[in-house]
């Protein structure tokens, strides 16, 4: 299936790529399973809250400069957005101190009215508004479960307004209900503002693509691609619309990782033949090594890759090799969505850790890039390195992850944004937040991920004081329940309760 940016919103995961996001096994046989194209989702018969779509779509737009959005939604879905007034410029490090704007974004407030009588009227009244306010060069209409179950035609909407204020109002597909992924809501991102600021270029440039959350911390990679001769353009929450226009002359892309990146790049080889390359991931050395020897390949410089990487070996080499000691035969749960989940494991295997479970928010048997399910990051891992680990698949289940980590103990547990650390911090495990993005990449990346393992289980007195002080809530019988006790059928296939 191609990818089509005149469609209102993307096809969701489940139809496009087969994702599922119930399942309990291991690495190689889930990736084994989706090759052969037998691998089906578990039900619950309980599950607990999780994100959805809404949430990542509309956060990922907040950060663009010169837009807004406008929620067509009842008040409650914006609420969390929040959090993200005043925050840290996407596009620029940490260092600078540079605040961005606050975020601007409005809500029609759907109500129970609106329900019955529709609300498209009360939607353009609430866009001429925003616009006379702020004069953006765009606004983006985000739909939501509500608006889409009483089916409010937001595309048509769009192009009303376009023509009427004379600015780019394009749709934005995040109805939660459409999909279990909350990762749906990046493709939602990427396809709007592909539909919006994408455009063809007369010829092509000295470029690299990098798609991702944010471009935080580019100064430490755009040097390695200068050294190949590419400067580098950002596809995030934060870049600008000259980034989007430059994007079509691109050679080459990559990103963050094959589940937020797959989308818009897999799109750019699609309409503009900019190479994409998402087989191996930069992150770690292994990673880093196979990337930069795939891409200056491709771009027949491959002394300068081998430059690259002994350069970077020089660098942080001896620097790994002396936090290692410290980690070597630590046991962790990684628990992350899919894009990373898989990375991350990998890297603590390379500094002698072993990786008791993974627990990733949802599986992609496929890539947009490629329907050869043999093109996944994770499979290629597994026939090229032999990599395997016992591997739960949820949307962030916090039931089951709590009952995962106190069956695992483990020894440090490796998570971020959707709770997982939050119970392993209460029953006294260590809880690392690693980042993301680009700051994962490459050898620096393998040295900066270890010494914060190392500085976590260095200091675990906050931990042990929740441990203390820590009452469960739950029953006696919850407590002694199997982790994925809520699965209404098993699947095929051997079924991994190890440790």
């Amino acid at each position: 299936m191609s990818i089509d940016i005149n469609l209102d919103e993307p096809p969701i995961r489940e139809n496009r790529l087969h994702s599922i996001v119930g399942y309990d096994g291991s690495v190689q046989h889930i990736a084994n399973e989706g090759c052969k194209g037998c691998l089906k989702n578990k039900d619950r018969c309980f599950t607990t809250g999780t994100y959805c779509a809404h949430l990542t779509s509309i956060t990922s737009v907040l950060g663009l400069p010169d837009t807004l959005v406008v929620d067509h939604a009842p008040i409650g879905c914006c609420g969390v957005e929040m959090i993200f007034s005043g925050g840290y410029s996407l596009n620029e490090p940490y260092e600078t101190g540079k605040y961005r704007d606050n975020v601007r974004m409005f809500t029609t407030k759907l109500d129970e009215t609106d329900t019955v009588f529709g609300g498209e009227e009360k939607l353009k009244n609430v866009i001429r508004g925003a616009y006379e306010r702020h004069h953006p060069k765009e606004i983006y209409i985000a739909s939501s479960c509500t608006s889409a179950i009483i089916g409010e035609d937001i595309g048509a909407v769009a192009d009303q307004m376009s023509k009427e204020l004379g600015i780019k109002v394009c749709a934005l597909g995040s109805a939660g209900m459409r999909s279990k992924l909350w990762s749906g809501g990046f493709d939602a991102f990427f396809h709007s503002t592909a539909k919006c600021r994408i455009k063809p270029v007369d010829k092509k440039t000295d470029t690299i693509v990098y798609a991702g959350f944010a471009s935080i911390a580019k100064e430490t990679i755009a040097p390695v691609f200068k050294k190949l001769g590419l400067d580098m353009v950002f596809l995030t929450a934060g870049s600008s619309i000259e980034d989007y226009e430059r994007a079509a002359g691109a050679k080459v892309s990559f990103g963050q990782c094959d589940v937020d990146a797959s989308y818009i790049l897999s799109y750019l080889e699609q309409e503009f033949s900019v190479k994409y390359f998402h087989l191996h991931q930069p992150n770690g050395v292994i990673g880093f090594e196979r990337f930069i020897t795939d891409i200056a390949a491709y771009l027949k410089k491959e002394d300068i890759a081998k430059e690259i990487i002994e350069e970077e070996k020089n660098k942080y080499l001896s620097k790994i090799e002396k936090v290692k000691p410290y980690l070597q035969g630590k046991r962790a749960v990684v628990a992350l969505g899919s894009g990373y989940a898989f990375e991350l494991a990998r890297m603590l295997e390379e500094l002698g850790m072993k990786v008791a479970r993974i627990i990733s928010y949802h599986y992609d048997p496929m890539t947009d890039a490629s329907k050869d399910k043999e093109k996944r990051s994770v499979v290629a891992d597994i026939k090229e390195l032999g990599f395997d680990a016992p591997l739960s698949v949820n949307n962030a289940q916090q039931m089951e992850n709590y009952l995962i980590i106190k069956r695992c103990k483990p020894d440090i547990v490796i998570t971020r944004a959707h709770g997982a650390g939050c119970w392993s911090a209460y029953t006294g495990v260590p809880t690392l937040d690693p980042g993301l993005g680009i700051n994962m990449i490459g050898y620096r990346g393998l040295y900066l991920f270890a010494e914060a393992i190392k500085s976590t289980l260095r200091n675990t007195a906050v931990f042990d004081s929740l441990k203390r002080r820590y009452v469960s809530p739950f029953s006696e019988e919850f407590e002694n329940m199997k982790p994925h006790s809520f699965y209404k059928q098993q699947m095929g296939g051997e079924n991994h309760e190890k440790q």
